[in-house]
């Protein structure tokens, strides 16, 4: 089995509606799905506004050129074409990457197929810095930062860290960290005083990042997420 995600890109003026949900639920994930794929995760960025609003410093980079996230399981990664198909008619372009997953921290899972998780999830996606050798990126990036973010973020729920083994569509950017993170409420995301933890923490946070992630490139911000077995 092989993990594969796909960014979904759009316009960055075109606002997202429910219809576009329904669109991915209804008629999107059922293919996915006959054309061999598995524990279908579906991000959709539709909570962009009261994000904005309330907190504009949580949407990075080229976030509203971003529609939706699509995380699958395949048999074999030479089979993806036929996926690749199916999610074109959802994007003005796709973005895609076969991952190696590992779920850092995990919550039992309590809400049904394709329902909405509650609460909202933060999607990363960053390249690795420049000049930093694999060794020491990983280094940094897994036994350093994945230990912080627990004390970064003390009120976080879950966290699953995709490490990128190689870009599959053509003019993708070249990330190497796909990140989801989730938080029970949408104040917790919002609020400063509850997304991060202590001031030394987060000073911490700003020194290591030089060690393993290219903040220039970086794109991350929330999203609405729904599961498929």
């Amino acid at each position: 089995m092989e993990k594969l995600v796909y960014l979904l890109h759009k316009s960055p003026d075109v606002a997202l509606d429910a219809a576009f949900t329904r669109t991915l639920h209804e008629a999107m994930v059922p293919v996915l799905r006959a054309r061999g794929a598995s524990g279908i995760v579906l991000n959709v960025a539709d909570l962009n506004e009261p994000v904005r609003e309330a907190a504009p410093s949580r949407l990075v980079g080229e976030w509203d050129a971003l529609a939706a996230a699509v995380h699958f399981w395949i048999d074999n990664v030479d089979t993806r074409f036929g996926i690749e198909e199916a999610l074109a008619p959802y994007a003005t372009r796709l973005s895609g990457y076969l991952v190696c997953e590992s779920v850092v921290q995990k919550t039992p899972r309590t809400w049904r197929d394709g329902e909405r998780r509650p609460g909202v999830t933060q999607l990363a996606v960053i390249a690795k810095a420049k000049d930093v050798p694999d060794e020491e990126f990983y280094h940094n990036w897994q036994q350093g930062h994945s230990v912080l973010s627990f004390a970064l973020h003390p009120l976080r729920l879950s966290y699953v860290r995709n490490d990128v083994a190689r870009v599959l569509t053509p003019g993708a950017p070249n990330y190497r960290m796909i990140v989801l993170e989730h938080w029970a409420e949408l104040r917790d995301f919002t609020d400063d005083s509850r997304y991060f933890g202590t001031p030394e923490v987060l000073e911490e946070m700003y020194r290591e990042l030089p060690g393993f992630a290219d903040n220039p490139s970086t794109t991350t911000g929330p999203m609405s997420e729904y599961a498929f077995g």
